[in-house]
């Protein structure tokens, strides 16, 4: 057995279903579980805006607390760091003498680079990272085609998906962690101790408790509400993309719920219940939106999109864009589109695709700006859904 193990936490801030996290716990006599707050995802960008927004950092606040109070039910408890993960959790590994990483894998370039740097950092210590894929209902290996052939639109992808869908049965929490002795757990920072000043979260919105809270809790508690009100009540959706429409979307960011889980609750009702059939399939187009990112890699952030339409123009007119994220354009429901994301963090699909296709076709300024601009202020971003909206909705990409 192995002795030690430091668990990194990333984007699966979860007990339930967390297959990385319960390997760790079944194979090692101690686990060390942290979390890194990276202050290089709070830089400003060059149009003022953070990389991601005080929403998003509060609500990342609220579910690591929610994670920690719940490892500490299990006896266990999350070790906080503010810092570069590649360096940090490379020296907990030597500090803690762990023989093993375990952590998500993630596929977007910041990420992948962080895990590149942290394999480099560690492979003179004698330690080894061991990544796990939890962000689809499936791994790549179960697609019926190789990434290579992934077909370029969600329809075919999901006629091909839907004959022989795998999903694997979801992990059990661990009954109990065990810690090493004289573990050290830190504080969890505050918006200024991230250099964020917490003004820049609407005070009227934060007083009335309008604001979604983060964390596994209260996210399996609004999964269980959904499921009670709508598909056992028999109550029609009305969305096609529920997922986001029903905020299920908000837990799903940050893994704070996880997709396989979903898929476990509903799967009794598939048979009969046409409306879980819907919100498998927008699981799919989830799966379908990271697959994607998988496939293109780093063309998809490009303003030429995947499609590498090199020859379509875009506008970068500075004042013309402050206009639309400042909600000051000639139509007003674009403006109380905008207002709504800056001070909730959450549009509805019509509302995103209201807001991004008047930015891009009507204005005809770079896609991309009004992309990073959603990844400041969704509070459920997540890079491939948010970049591949974009991409098919400015005509570089296909859906």
């Amino acid at each position: 057995m192995i002795h030690r193990i430091i668990y990194w936490f990333r984007n699966d801030l979860r007990l339930h279903d967390n297959e990385a996290f319960f390997s760790a716990t079944q194979i090692a006599q101690e686990v060390v579980p942290v979390y890194v707050f990276d202050p290089r995802q709070f830089e400003k960008t060059k149009f003022g805006f953070r990389r991601a927004g005080a929403l998003r950092a509060q609500f990342l606040l609220e579910s690591v607390l929610d994670l920690r109070n719940r490892l500490r039910e299990k006896g266990g408890d999350l070790l906080i760091r503010v810092g570069e993960p590649e360096k940090i959790v490379a020296q907990l590994a030597e500090e803690y003498n762990a023989q093993y990483i375990y952590t998500s894998k993630e596929i977007a370039p910041d990420e992948t680079s962080v895990e590149t740097s942290l394999s480099k950092n560690i492979k003179v210590m004698n330690v080894d990272i061991k990544l796990f894929w939890m962000t689809t209902l499936g791994s790549a290996v179960d697609l019926p085609f190789s990434i290579a052939k992934l077909p370029f639109d969600f329809p075919e992808f999901y006629e091909k998906m839907k004959p022989g869908l795998k999903v694997k049965t979801v992990f059990p929490e661990p009954e109990h962690i065990n810690l090493p002795q004289g573990y050290e757990a830190g504080l969890i920072p505050s918006l200024p101790m991230l250099s964020i000043d917490p003004f820049e979260i609407d005070a009227e919105k934060k007083s009335s408790g309008s604001l979604q809270k983060g964390g596994e809790t209260i996210g399996l508690t609004k999964l269980e509400q959904f499921i009670e009100e709508n598909i056992k009540a028999g109550k029609a959706l009305t969305s096609a993309e529920p997922i986001v429409d029903y905020e299920l979307s908000t837990w799903l960011s940050l893994g704070c719920l996880s997709p396989r889980y979903i898929y476990s609750i509903l799967l009794p009702y598939l048979s009969e219940n046409e409306d879980a059939k819907v919100i498998v399939r927008d699981l799919l187009k989830r799966d379908f939106s990271n697959w994607t990112l998988l496939r293109h890699g780093s063309r998809l952030f490009k303003p030429g999109g995947i499609k590498h339409e090199i020859n379509k123009r875009w506008l970068n007119e500075l004042p013309l864009f402050e206009k639309w994220m400042n909600a000051e354009t000639e139509n007003d429901a674009v403006n109380t589109a905008v207002t709504k994301l800056i001070t909730t963090g959450y549009l509805t699909t019509t509302e995103r695709v209201l807001a991004a296709d008047y930015l891009t076709n009507e204005l005809g300024i770079n896609w991309t700006w009004g992309a990073m601009f959603f990844e400041s202020y969704l509070i459920d971003y997540n890079v491939s859904g948010n970049w591949v909206r974009w991409n098919t909705i400015a005509g570089v990409g296909s859906i």
